[in-house]
């Protein structure tokens, strides 16, 4: 009976630290992707590019808009 105790307290102390690691992981990979989109945000203004953007969104929506 104390080694099923046992052993249940050795799986469940596991599942703990397994959570807890996966937790940690996901918000370093977000944290990846947020500097990712700023790169490419910053990169898009550097270029010039903003503005063309813009006025190709402009254009669609007085397409959609009538």
């Amino acid at each position: 009976m104390q080694n099923l105790r046992l052993l249940k307290a050795i799986v469940e102390r596991k599942n703990r630290l397994r959570r807890g690691a996966d937790e940690g992981q996901t918000v370093f990979e977000y944290l990846g992707i947020i500097v990712i989109i700023a790169i490419i945000i910053a990169a898009i203004i550097a270029s010039g590019l903003a503005g063309d953007i813009v006025g190709a969104i402009d254009v669609a929506l007085k397409k959609i808009t009538g």
